[in-house]
């Protein structure tokens, strides 16, 4: 059987996966939210369509390809590629984030 402390490769790249899933799943609320007052659109035309069919299919379907992808990457996180991605993915959704939070306050 192997141990919880030996399957955690890294830590902190562990603790930025969770952070970038917490802030994706912030987004998507947001984002229907935002949609929904009329001050912002989706970018991403397939997520688009499947906040208008389904807000609920939207949200698990970002969080899902969100996860998976940056579970993936952890899984890997011995590789510096993987590594930058995770980074990247903390970069992005950290300013994507501030974002949305500028449309809260000023918007």
């Amino acid at each position: 059987m192997i141990k919880v402390e030996e399957r955690l490769l890294d830590p902190r790249m562990f603790f930025y996966v969770l952070l970038s899933i917490v802030m994706s799943g912030y987004d998507a609320v947001a984002t229907m939210r935002h949609i929904g007052r009329g001050v912002a659109l989706e970018g991403n035309p397939l997520m688009e369509s499947l906040i208008q069919r389904n807000a609920v299919t939207f949200f698990l379907i970002k969080m899902a390809i969100t996860a998976a992808c940056l579970m993936l990457c952890y899984s890997f996180s011995h590789l510096r590629t993987a590594r930058l991605g995770i980074h990247l993915a903390v970069s992005l959704y950290s300013i994507i984030c501030v974002y949305h939070m500028a449309i809260v306050i000023w918007g």
